[in-house]
This record gives structure tokens, C-alpha cells and sequence, in this order.
């Protein structure tokens, strides 16, 4: 109805994860429900990390910057891969351990 409130980033996640189990190209790796913003991280198609936030939208202009940066030249996504892959491989990556999030390391 009109008046009810908003639900919560957490009640929208429970609901997603609803809707995504039993999804045969989907596989619910992780919820994280404690943190600031609640993301739910899944693998698609056995292959593909995907992290899926809710009520989020302060990640929207870096997001579109790194895709500006992309599509300048090709290799500066290629690079920006490596120093994910290396960040998280040195364990100097992860913000609940206290390093920078994954995201920062773009």
C-alpha cells in the first residue's frame, strides 16, 4: 500500500535470495547482512563474480569513471584487473580485515 515504509537493503537481499535460490546458473557464495551495505556475492554460470548491493548508489560515478578509463584504451582494464587479482593474491585487499575494499583497489 502507498503508506507502507521502504523495506530495508536487508529485507531486499532476503528477498533476492529467495527469488535466486535453486537457480541453476546461480550460486549464492556469501550473505553479507552485517556490514554498512548488505551485499549478497554470487558466481553465475560457474564463471562470473557478481556483488549486488541494494539502496547503493554511491559507487555509481566511480563505476562509470573505471568504464570511461576502459573504454579509452582497452589495457587500462586489463591492468586494473592485475592489480586486483595481485592485491587480493597479496592479502593487502579486504575491507572486514581492515585493508582497502576491492573496489578501492581500482
Amino acid at each position: 500500500a502507498d503508506g507502507d515504509p521502504e523495506p530495508s537493503s536487508s529485507e531486499l537481499l532476503e528477498r533476492v535470495v529467495a527469488l535466486l535460490q535453486g537457480k541453476a546458473d546461480i550460486e549464492i557464495v556469501e550473505e553479507v547482512k552485517g556490514a554498512r551495505i548488505p551485499i549478497l556475492r554470487m558466481k553465475y554460470g560457474g564463471v562470473l563474480d557478481v556483488d549486488l548491493s541494494f539502496q547503493n548508489t554511491e559507487p555509481l560515478p566511480n563505476t562509470q569513471l573505471l568504464r570511461s578509463y576502459a573504454f579509452i584504451s582497452p589495457v587500462i582494464r586489463d591492468l586494473v584487473v592485475l592489480v586486483k587479482i595481485w592485491a587480493k593474491g597479496a592479502g593487502v585487499c579486504g575491507a572486514p580485515q581492515g585493508h582497502l575494499s576491492a573496489y578501492a583497489c581500482t
